[in-house]
Formats: C-alpha cells, sequence, structure tokens
C-alpha cells in the first residue's frame, strides 16, 4: 500500500485549451450591401480597442479557466534510491547545485546520512495495543527528507488552496481587460402619430403617420480613454402629408461618433489604472502562494527531524532500560548469594519501572509526531485513519557550517532581493501611488471633445437608400465640447486626500516589512550560531557521559562505587544522546529557518514555481 506510487508517469503535463472555430458561408441580400463595410470599420475597432491592453488576452476566458491552475505548478526534486518514489505531473526534476552560494546555504550531500549518535542496536522492549508497530521497525514506512517534501508539495492541502489564489487572481485581470472590448447593439421602435396639424403647411387638417426607427452599430473604449463608435440606422415614415415625399420613405444613416475626455478621465494611465491594479494583485497572490509553498517546506522540515529526535529518544530509553533490566538481572543474582543488600534490588527495580515509564510516554510521542507528519504530507498512502507510523530514514548533519560575518551580510542582501513580503510590499505601495494619481485625475473638471461625421440616403425603398450612403453625396458633421464641474467638489478632494493618505500607510508598511524581514534574518543567523555552538557542548556531554558510565562499570565490578551510581551514568547517557541530537536536529532546522528568513527556502530545497508556464 505504501509503495503504490506509480513510476510510469510523464514528466509533465500540458494542459492546452481547445479552441473551436466555426466557419460559415452565406450570401447577402442587395438590402445588407451597406453592412460590409461596417463589418470591415468594425475589424478595424476591434484591432484598435485591442491596443489598450488586452492584446496579449487570447482564446475564450471559459476555456481558459479550464487550465488556468496548470499554470502554477510547483518543481520539485524527485532524488533517487526513495522507498516510496513519487511522481507527479506538476512535478519536474530540478538539478541541485554544486556548491553554497552566497545568497543561499545549498543542500549538500554530507547534510544526508552524516551519521549521529544513538544508532539502533538493541532489542526494544515488546509494547501492547495501538502502539505495538513502534517496537518493530519493519511494521514502519521507512522516508527521506526530501521524499517528505515532494510528497507535501504535490498533495499538502494548504498547498492545493493556496494554487487557487493566482487562477482566480488571473480571473480578475482578464475583467479589467474586458474593458476595451467592443460591444455590439441594436435598437427598434415602431411609433404611430395622429394629431391636428395646425396649419396648412402639414399637408393635412388630421396629421397621421407611422415611424419605424432602428439602429445597431458598435462601440468600444478607447485606450485614451475616449469612445468610438460606428453607427447604422435608417428611420421608415409613412405619412398622409400631400407634401411628404418620397412617401413612404426610407432615412437612412451610416457615421461614426468619437468623444475624447480632455481633463478628468484622459490618458493612458488613467484608463489603463483597473489592468494594472489587477495585474499587482496577480503578482501579490503569487507571492502569496511562494510563502505558502515555503511555509509548508518549512514545518514538514521541522516535524521531520522532531520525528528524529522521538526515535532518538526512544532508542535511548530501550537502551536505557536494558541496561536497567540487566542490572536488575545482577542485583538479584549477587543478593541470592549474598553478595548484595534488599535495597540494591530494590533500586534496580525502581530503575526498571522508571525507564519503562519513559518508554511509554517516548513512545506516545513518536506516534503523535508521525502523525503530525502524515497530516502534512497528505499522502494517499499513508493515510492518518491507518495506525500505521513513518520512520526517518535520515539523520542531521554532523558538522555544522561555520557562520562568518560574510553570511550574515550575504544574508540580509538576499533577504532584500528574494523575500516575497517586500515584493508584496512594493506591488501594494505601486498601487497606492496609482490610485492617488488616478485620484488626483478625477479632481479636474470633466472637458470633453465630441464628434462625428456621417453619411445619408433617402429613398422609398430601403435598398436604394442604404446604397445612396456608398455615394458620399450626402453626408453630415458635428463638432463640439461639454464642460461639467461639481459646485464645491467635496467628494473627489475628499477621495484625492483619503488615496494620499493611504499612500503615506503604504509607504510605512513597506519599511516595517523591511525592518521586520532585517530582524528576522539577524535572529536566524544569530539562531545557527546558537545552534552550532550546543552540537559542539551537547557531542562533548555526551562523550563526557560515555566515559563516566565506563568508569561507572569498572568501579562497581571493583566495589568503589554504588550500583546507583551505575544507574544514574546510564540515566545521564541516554539523557546526553537525546540532548545530543536535539541540538544536531535544532541546527539542521535553524538553517531552514534562516533561507526562509532569506526568502530562498525555495531555491534551497531546489523547488521552482512555474509562472504562467505549462509544466
Amino acid at each position: 500500500m505504501h509503495n503504490a506510487m506509480t513510476a510510469d508517469q510523464p514528466d509533465h503535463l500540458d494542459v492546452r485549451a481547445a479552441r473551436s472555430v466555426r466557419a460559415a458561408r452565406c450570401r447577402l441580400r442587395p438590402a445588407a450591401r451597406t453592412f460590409l463595410a461596417l463589418a470591415g470599420l468594425l475589424g478595424a475597432l476591434v484591432t484598435l480597442a485591442g491596443a489598450g491592453g488586452c492584446a496579449d488576452r487570447t482564446g475564450d476566458l471559459e476555456a481558459r479557466s479550464e487550465a488556468v491552475l496548470a499554470s502554477y505548478p510547483i518543481a520539485a526534486p524527485s532524488p533517487p534510491g526513495d522507498s516510496a518514489p513519487d511522481t507527479h505531473p506538476a512535478l519536474r526534476t530540478v538539478p541541485r547545485p554544486d556548491g553554497r552560494g552566497s545568497n543561499s546555504t545549498a543542500r549538500g550531500v554530507g547534510m544526508r546520512h552524516a551519521g549521529a549518535a544513538g544508532a539502533p542496536g538493541a532489542t526494544p522492549s515488546a509494547p501492547n495495543g495501538f502502539l505495538a508497530p513502534l517496537a518493530r521497525d519493519a511494521d514502519r514506512v521507512p522516508i527521506t527528507l526530501e521524499a517528505c517534501l515532494r510528497r507535501a508539495l504535490v498533495s499538502n492541502l494548504q498547498v492545493q488552496i493556496a494554487r487557487f489564489g493566482p487562477a482566480i487572481a488571473e480571473t480578475y485581470v482578464v475583467e479589467a481587460e474586458a474593458l476595451f472590448d467592443p460591444s455590439w447593439y441594436m435598437n427598434n421602435a415602431l411609433e404611430r402619430v395622429r394629431q391636428d396639424a395646425g396649419t396648412f403647411l402639414a399637408g393635412a387638417n388630421t396629421l397621421v403617420a407611422k415611424q419605424w426607427t432602428f439602429n445597431t452599430g458598435v462601440d468600444s473604449l478607447l485606450p485614451t480613454g475616449g469612445t468610438v463608435g460606428l453607427v447604422q440606422d435608417w428611420t421608415y415614415v409613412d405619412s398622409n402629408s400631400q407634401f411628404f415625399a418620397p412617401n413612404p420613405q426610407y432615412a437612412s444613416r451610416l457615421g461614426v461618433e468619437v468623444r475624447q475626455p480632455l481633463l478628468r478621465g484622459a490618458g493612458l494611465e488613467v484608463t489603463k489604472s483597473p489592468i494594472v491594479l489587477a495585474r499587482l494583485d496577480h503578482r501579490i497572490s503569487l507571492d502569496d502562494f511562494r510563502l505558502q509553498v515555503m511555509d509548508t517546506l518549512l514545518e514538514v522540515e521541522r516535524v521531520y527531524w522532531r520525528l528524529v529526535v522521538a526515535e532518538t529518544r526512544v532508542r535511548a530509553l530501550e537502551e536505557a532500560l536494558d541496561a536497567a533490566r540487566e542490572n536488575l538481572r545482577i542485583s538479584k543474582r549477587r543478593f541470592d548469594e549474598g553478595a548484595a543488600l534488599r535495597v540494591v534490588v530494590s533500586l534496580a527495580e525502581s530503575a526498571v519501572t522508571n525507564r519503562r515509564a519513559d518508554l511509554v510516554v517516548a513512545r506516545l510521542a513518536l506516534a503523535r509526531t508521525s502523525d503530525d507528519l502524515k497530516r502534512l504530507l497528505n499522502d494517499p498512502a499513508l493515510p492518518l485513519d491507518e495506525p500505521v507510523l513513518i520512520r526517518a530514514s535520515e539523520q542531521p548533519m554532523a558538522e555544522p557550517i561555520p557562520v562568518t560575518r560574510e553570511m550574515y551580510q550575504a544574508s540580509m542582501l538576499a533577504a532584500m532581493q528574494s523575500r516575497p513580503e517586500m515584493d508584496q510590499a512594493d506591488a501594494a505601495l505601486d498601487q497606492a501611488n496609482l490610485r492617488e494619481r488616478v485620484a488626483r485625475n478625477d479632481r479636474l473638471p470633466q472637458l470633453d471633445l465630441a464628434g462625428g461625421y456621417g453619411v445619408t440616403g433617402l429613398d422609398a425603398d430601403l435598398d436604394p437608400s442604404l446604397a445612396e450612403e456608398l455615394q458620399t453625396e450626402f453626408f453630415d458633421w458635428h463638432v463640439g465640447m461639454e464642460f461639467r464641474i461639481p459646485l464645491g467638489n467635496r467628494a473627489r478632494l475628499a477621495a484625492h486626500e483619503r488615496s494620499r493618505l493611504e499612500r503615506a500607510v503604504a509607504s510605512h508598511q513597506r519599511e516595517d516589512t523591511r525592518q521586520q524581514v532585517l530582524l528576522e534574518v539577524s535572529r536566524g543567523v544569530r539562531d545557527l550560531a546558537s545552534a552550532e555552538e550546543s552540537i559542539l557542548a551537547t557531542r562533548a556531554a555526551r562523550q563526557a557521559a560515555e566515559q563516566t558510565l565506563q568508569d561507572q562499570r569498572a568501579n562497581v565490578a571493583a566495589g568503589a562505587a554504588l550500583q546507583k551510581d551505575l544507574l544514574d551514568a546510564q540515566r545521564d547517557l541516554a539523557d546526553a544522546k537525546v540532548r545530543e541530537i536535539q541540538a544536531m536536529a535544532a541546527y539542521m532546522t535553524a538553517l531552514a529557518e534562516l533561507e526562509r528568513a532569506k526568502g530562498t527556502l525555495l531555491e534551497y530545497n531546489n523547488v521552482r514555481v512555474l509562472e504562467g508556464e505549462q509544466p
């Protein structure tokens, strides 16, 4: 069940949106020939509107939404030799860096399987009930840290939820770009009039008329903030006036209407501001995704090293329990021979009981840590509803990397360049600056230039009326200015003041983020240096505890020390082994936390977020 991963799946998955193209042919009636010109102008209008910023977004939006999640995969390492190899369409193998750069401490081969104290070698005691798999390594699933990270990238629920953020933000970008999409409209109205003529010039005492008005066209927003429209309309009139000729008649007009703001709403920056704001939101959302991936990787590594410490504690207590039982056996033999007092046997029995109680607590902590890791991985091969436990097959680094001033300075520089929070703060400040400039423009009065040109036709039939438009013999044009300003203009002045204050807030928030990043890097470097010193100290303490145990065994055998001294030495050695592995695990965690503080944790683990690229 645990090796159910398949190895024959493709390295990557290409998801492409299918597009259907329909072609149709039709014959035009003579009455519709004028619409050929309308279609040509419509094509030019669409091309002009596409220059507003949406020319790079092609294809059907509904089809794009089916593949948009595939645009934000994560590429993770796939090292050989894993006991349960994973393959997933969103994973891509990335070569490991050969050395350690100034911006990122790359994982080296020496950091894996470097060896540590406390290797299994003693015969474990047999627990009962639900904790039985803890005593048998064959019943536990071995897994490397690389495999844990890879499985978490594929299956962790928080990562999967975060993947939707950039995809959702991209739909807002498309929605903003749709501002420049042309619109087609059509209007139709029927009217009947019966009224007293009031003058003999009307041509009838009672004027009766039927009128049918039809108009259609396309219009679009221009990148400059103006609008342009192409309109075709015609009016059918049937009247009883004897002076109305021809009667009935068709009056048609084909024209272009243009309106361009000169003050408020004018300019590329103001018109395209919704698109720019949406793209900055998409950038922030992508940084959120990177942050979630880094936080997940960091948490997996923390829990993995906690699992290593828990396993070491169990092994150390098992060794201490076996040693206490051996002491009890020797004490009973010597008591039976009359060479030891009863109190010596009691002390040995108490030591066995205490070691057994400590081992039960340690095994429970190991089971809980294994469940925590399974929860983070969310691997179908390691379900939480089964009592299968994970066994960490790696040990922490044996020799730490020295912390230098150059590492401190390089870490600060890397954090300023790589932290997603800094990029988010910069994007938020860009948004605030843009909103302030748009609000400043909105304070201006409205002054629009409007104009239009049209060709007309008139005939008793519709076809000749439309055909007469193309002769351009009869035409009309108009041009004018429109001005409007609200008295006091308080609403727009208040909006501009609010945007100015929000820009100041965004500027201070960016500085606060920078200070927080620098603080986290400083703490990360200091924690790493402290962990390095802790490894050296705990290693010396473990070596001293081993020597003390040897000396106490020799002293007890020679009668120069009490049995209690030997039991204390055994307990101290078990504690020293656990403290040493804790220090080593803390160092590995501090390494990962420093990379997280620098914003280079993805590179540290050879993981890439593929932005806008099919895997």
